[in-house]
């Protein structure tokens, strides 16, 4: 008895697996497309980036034409870190 107890736990616990694995992959296979805000167009690979400033992690004022000429690297956080 308690043999089939615990094979319908583990079915049980296969079958909620899956279903989430299903509803995952089918989460990430949707397809969302951003429309452009109108006089903005899409950047491309290759293009250059726009003219912006943002407020720096110390609270100053940080500015892309501040880095003209040299490499940047643009890392976007959506929280610390």
């Amino acid at each position: 008895m308690d043999q089939q107890v615990a094979w319908r736990s583990m079915r049980r616990r296969v079958w909620i697996a899956a279903v989430m694995g299903v509803a995952f992959v089918a989460a990430s296979c949707s397809r969302h497309e951003t429309i452009p805000t109108p006089g903005t167009s899409p950047i491309a690979v290759g293009d250059r980036a726009p003219v912006f400033a943002l407020k720096s992690a110390n609270g100053g004022t940080v500015s892309l034409s501040d880095f003209t000429g040299k490499p940047v690297l643009l890392y976007f956080s959506m929280g610390p870190g």
